[in-house]
This record gives structure tokens, sequence and C-alpha cells, in this order.
């Protein structure tokens, strides 16, 4: 019996310690971006681009790294959507485009496998504003309506309706193509 109670008043012990310092740990379920104030998680802090992740292989360690915010949105599922586009006359033409792949590049780009019927294009979203995450789009792709490559000139957003999963990709933007312009509007989900 004095064993258990030895073990037990070890084990409480332990368990105070282990809960003093993990006091100094981000939570992983913390809405900062950049670990807490006294510089221990993500040690210096991340950048307005950065979040704070558990980055932990093992159930008994923590390890936090800095990783890029646009990753929400590229390594969890991939985009499908409709892309509108409309001619100078009015016209109106509906493309559905599923399963469209993304991956983030650097901090502030994310690239879009933009389907060709057989090959593919990547649209670039240029991202400038870390808290809205708004976008510019001013790049070659092809486009299904004139069956060429085009050079798109927009801009767009993610739009948060609850969590990452949640988010709506939007971007409206024009291009010209044989004398012709050509306005363009994007929404997909994932």
């Amino acid at each position: 019996m004095k064993k258990l109670i030895f073990i037990f008043i070890i084990f409480i012990f332990y368990s105070c310690t282990i809960e003093k310092e993990d006091d100094y740990s981000p939570s992983p379920f913390s809405s900062s971006s950049s670990g807490n104030s006294n510089g221990t998680g993500c040690e210096g802090g991340c950048n307005e681009w950065e979040r704070c992740t558990n980055i932990s292989q093992d159930f008994f360690g923590i390890e936090w790294a800095c990783r890029p915010k646009l990753n929400l949105y590229t390594n969890h599922g991939n985009w499908s959507g409709y892309l509108n586009v409309v001619d100078e006359s009015g016209n109106t033409f509906l493309y559905e485009l599923e399963n469209l792949k993304a991956l983030t590049q650097g901090l502030q780009i994310i690239s879009i496998d933009f389907p060709e019927y057989g090959s593919i294009s990547h649209l670039i979203l240029n991202f400038f504003d870390s808290e809205t995450l708004e976008f510019t789009i001013n790049d070659v792709v092809y486009d299904p309506h004139v069956e060429s490559n085009v050079l798109y000139v927009g801009t767009g957003q993610l739009i948060h309706s609850g969590g990452s999963a949640d988010t709506v990709l939007e971007f409206n933007c024009t291009f010209s193509f044989e004398g012709n312009n050509y306005t363009i509007s994007f929404s997909a989900v994932r």
C-alpha cells in the first residue's frame, strides 16, 4: 500500500511539473498566428503570411514551426466550381471545372492547375492582403470558351464562412481575344 501511495505522489508531482512547463507552449487550438507572447512555440514569432503550427509527428512531443497561411487552402482537398464567360454582346457561357489542384508557392502565391482539354495550365493568384486574403491575377491561362491561351487580368478573394474547409474562392477578370472583350467570373468550393 505504501508503494501505491508513493507512486501516486510521484505521479501527481510529475503531472504538476509537466503542466507548469506546458503553460509556456502555445495551444494547438489557439487562434494566435505567432505562438504566445513570451517567444516560445515559434521562436521569434511568425510573419503576417505565416501561422504557428504544431508539426510534431510524435505523440509525446510538441514541435512548433511557422508555416504559410495559404497552406490551409491548398493542402486539404481540391477546388471545384464554375467559370462564367460573358462576351461583349452579353452572351453567357458556363463551364464547370472540377478537381482543381492548388499549390502554395512561397508565402503569397497560390498556383491552381487550371484544366484545359487534355493538358494543364497554371493560374497564379498573387495575394496582397494577409487578413482579407485578396489577390490579383495577371496570368496567361487556357480559356475553354475561346479554346486558346489568353491573359486573365483581375482580382479575387478567399472568402471565409467558417473554417478553411468552408472557404469560397472567387475571382473576376477580363481578357481580349481576336478583337473581342470577355468578362470572367469564377466561384469554387472544396
